[in-house]
C-alpha cells in the first residue's frame, strides 16, 4: 500500500478526536463524484459550508452546501490540489451572506491513505488563519477522502477555538465509510461473537464491529421504544441513547419490556427501566439515559451524536422535534407507531406505521401529518390545560362551542404485541442502515394486521418547496430560525439516569 507523505507539524496535529462530521444525500453523492473525477492518479478539491453545534465536549459539523470549483479555480496541470486565489477570495467574501463554517475537502490518489501531506499541512495552516479574518468565531474544516483497499475512507481535522481537533466519526448517509483518525486509535471492545454468532453469520464479521461502534438514539422508552431498545442491545450495538419523560404505571406493564410490578408501584422512570434492562442483556453496552424530552438543549446535544435515531412516541411535538434534528443536523431516523381500531369488542384495524425520515425526505409538515392544535395543546402547562378545559366547559354551558378553547384528543389504543412488532422492525431497519446490509424499501409504510394481505401501503409524499425543511437542511444551529419547535419554559430540566455521551 502506498502511503501519503506525512509531516504533521505541531501546529496542525489534532489535540483530540472530538468532532463528528455528517453528510446527507444528495450532497454526499455530489461531493464524492466531484472529488474523485481525476481518480485514480490525481487529486481534486472543493470548498464547502458546514453548520455546527458544540454539544458538550463534541463539535458536530453538518455539510450544508458545496461551493464547487469553476473553470480555472483549480490547476489541472498538477497532480495535487492547487487552488487559485480568486476561488479562495470568492468563498471568503461569500461568508458575509451566511453564518456557516467554511472548509476544504479534497481527495488523495488511489491507495493513498488520507493522511495530510506537507502540502496539506501548509494549506490548512494558511486557511485556518485566512478564514478567521473573514468568518471569525466559526470552525475551519479540512477533510480528506481516499479509497484504501477498495474501501472509502475519510479523515478530518478542524481548527476551532484556537486548537486543531480530529474527526472522531465521519458519517455519510447510507454509505459505507470508514473514519481514518489522525491520532492513535482508542480501545475497541472485545467481540461478542458467542452471543451474536447468528447475526454475524448472516451479515458478516464487519457488521459486528459496525454495530459495536455505533450509537443509536431511541426517543420514547414505552412499549414501542422498549422493544426497539431490547433488539438493539441484543444485536450488540455499542451505545444507546434513551430519552423518555414519563414514569411506569399499571397500564404500561402489558407492553413495557423490562418492567415489573414494582416499577408500577414505585412509578419508576421509563428511562431507568430501559437502562436497567439493557444492563441485564449486555453490561458492556454504554447507555445514556435521560428523563426528559426533545428538544431540550442537553438532550439535543446527546441525540445529534447518534448514527441513527428511532422515534417511538405518540406525541406530535416529539415527532416534530426529531424531524428537526433530521433536517438541521442530518440525523437519519425512523419514526414508528401503532394504533388499534375497534369498539364493543370488535377489532377492525391493527395498524403499524413506519416512516423513513432522511434529510431530503418530506418533513412531517410536508406529509401533512401535523395537527397544529394538537401540538399546541401537548406543549401547554398543566395549568394552561386546566384553564382551557374550564373555559370550554363554560362556553358549552352557555350553548356555545368549546372548540376555540379546547379540543379533546383521542387516546390511541394499543397492545403489547403491536408495539413489540413495530419497535422490533424499526430497530431492524436501523441495524440495516448501520451495517449497510439493507435499507428501508419504503417512505411511509402502513399495514393493517387484520386486513387481507395486511393492506400494505406506501405513501411517499412530495416536499413542499416553501417549507422550512427545504431551507435549513444541514444548517445545524445556524438554521435555528427555521426550527420546527422549541422546548417550553415550564418543562422540568432533564434528569440523567446515566450519562455517557461526550
Amino acid at each position: 500500500m502506498r502511503r501519503s507523505p506525512r509531516r504533521l507539524t505541531s501546529d496542525c496535529t489534532p489535540r483530540e478526536d472530538t468532532v463528528i462530521v455528517r453528510m446527507a444525500e444528495p450532497e454526499a453523492g455530489i461531493l464524492l463524484e466531484l472529488l474523485f473525477q481525476r481518480y485514480p492518479h490525481a487529486e481534486w478539491a472543493t470548498f464547502a459550508r458546514f453548520g455546527w453545534r458544540q454539544a458538550g465536549e463534541t463539535l458536530v459539523l453538518t455539510l450544508a452546501a458545496i461551493d464547487a470549483p469553476r473553470d480555472g479555480d483549480l490547476d489541472p496541470r498538477v497532480p495535487h490540489v492547487a487552488i487559485d486565489e480568486a476561488y479562495t477570495l470568492r468563498t471568503a467574501l461569500a461568508a458575509d451572506a451566511h453564518p456557516l463554517a467554511i472548509g476544504v475537502i479534497h481527495s488523495h490518489p488511489s491507495g493513498c491513505e488520507p493522511e495530510p501531506s506537507s502540502i496539506d499541512d501548509d494549506m490548512d495552516a494558511y486557511y485556518a488563519r485566512y478564514y478567521a479574518d473573514f468568518a471569525p468565531g466559526r470552525p475551519y474544516v479540512s477533510l480528506i477522502a481516499s479509497h484504501v483497499d477498495d474501501e472509502l475512507v475519510m479523515s478530518g481535522r478542524i481548527w476551532w477555538q484556537g486548537a486543531w481537533l480530529g474527526a472522531r466519526r465521519i458519517i455519510a448517509e447510507r454509505r459505507p465509510l470508514r473514519t481514518w483518525t489522525l491520532r492513535a486509535a482508542g480501545h475497541i471492545d472485545a467481540p461478542l461473537r458467542s452471543r451474536t454468532a447468528r447475526l454475524t453469520a448472516a451479515f458478516g464479521e464487519a457488521a459486528e464491529h459496525q454495530l459495536r461502534s455505533a450509537t443509536v438514539a431511541v426517543i420514547g422508552a414505552g412499549g414501542t421504544g422498549s422493544a426497539a431498545i431490547e433488539v438493539l442491545a441484543r444485536a450488540g450495538v455499542g451505545h444507546l441513547i434513551i430519552v423518555d419523560p414519563d414514569r411506569v404505571d399499571d397500564s404500561n406493564l402489558e407492553r413495557l419490556h423490562g418492567s415489573t410490578l414494582h416499577d408500577a408501584e414505585q412509578q419508576t422512570p421509563k428511562a431507568r427501566v430501559a437502562a436497567r434492562h439493557v444492563a441485564s442483556i449486555d453490561p458492556t453496552c454504554r447507555v445514556t439515559a435521560v428523563i426528559g424530552a426533545l428538544p431540550q438543549a442537553d438532550i439535543v446535544h446527546a441525540v445529534i451524536q447518534a448514527d441513527v435515531a428511532i422515534g417511538c412516541t405518540d406525541q406530535q411535538h416529539s415527532r416534530l422535534a426529531l424531524a428537526d434534528l433530521t433536517v438541521r443536523y442530518l440525523v437519519q431516523s425512523i419514526d414508528c407507531g401503532v394504533m388499534l381500531e375497534g369498539r364493543d369488542g370488535a377489532v377492525r384495524g391493527q395498524i403499524v406505521q413506519l416512516i423513513r425520515s432522511l434529510p431530503a425526505d418530506p418533513c412531517p409538515y410536508c406529509r401533512e401529518m401535523i395537527d397544529s392544535v394538537r401540538v399546541t395543546q401537548e406543549l401547554m402547562s398543566p395549568e394552561d390545560r386546566a384553564a382551557r378545559r374550564a373555559a370550554a366547559g363554560e362556553a358549552q354551558s352557555r350553548g356555545e362551542s368549546g372548540s376555540p378553547y379546547w379540543h379533546d384528543l383521542p387516546q390511541l389504543n394499543t397492545v403489547g404485541y403491536l408495539t413489540t412488532m413495530a419497535g422490533a422492525v424499526a430497530a431492524g431497519y436501523a441495524i440495516g442502515w448501520i451495517t449497510d446490509r439493507f435499507t428501508t424499501p419504503f417512505a411511509r409504510l402502513q399495514m393493517n394486521l387484520v386486513a387481507p394481505f395486511l393492506d400494505v401501503t406506501d405513501a411517499d409524499g412530495i416536499p413542499d418547496p416553501t417549507c422550512a425543511c427545504r431551507r435549513s437542511r444541514g444548517w445545524a444551529d445556524q438554521g435555528a430560525a427555521d426550527a420546527f419547535i422549541t422546548a417550553p419554559a415550564h418543562w422540568p430540566p432533564p434528569q440523567w439516569v446515566s450519562k455517557r455521551h461526550r
